[in-house]
């Protein structure tokens, strides 16, 4: 009954790990207790485990919140996040644009080329600015509710 005990493991993957081995264990037992049953009433071994996996259904049918939608849950970025993400990138453009400054002053005399990658460089944190800026107007909304 190797391919209960893989679709059980398969299935119940992103359970916390407490939980996983004792749970993978009773529903094994219960899925194979099923499967001899079906075979005494006469169905091959594939037939019945195959039926016995149909019948099971999926994770969603026993778990109104499965752990992989909690587990998505935590990764969403908070305002802290966003607030990070603009520091970093208003800090790494200043560099970028300061050392574009520092390459056309140096080394070719006469031609300003560094306004046209200044001005592509700032767009990043124009972006994250706008990330954020949508990101604490949804918290107001939710807040509001």
């Amino acid at each position: 009954m190797k391919q209960i005990e893989n679709f059980v493991k398969n299935t119940f993957k992103n359970y916390p790990k407490d939980k996983r081995e004792e749970l993978i264990q009773s529903i094994t037992e219960m899925l194979t207790e099923k499967v001899e049953d079906l075979m005494e009433k006469g169905f091959e071994e594939q037939a019945a485990i195959d039926k016995t996996v149909l019948e099971f259904g999926t994770i969603e049918d026993y778990d109104s919140k499965p752990v992989k939608i909690n587990r998505k849950l935590k990764r969403q970025k908070s305002l802290r996040h966003y607030k990070n993400d603009m520091i970093f990138s208003s800090i790494g453009t200043l560099i970028i644009i300061g050392m574009l400054i520092f390459s056309n002053l140096t080394y070719t005399e006469g031609v300003i080329w560094f306004v046209l990658p200044g001005l592509a460089v700032l767009w990043w944190p124009l972006a994250t600015l706008y990330r954020y800026l949508n990101k604490s107007e949804s918290v107001k909304e939710k807040k509001d509710e």
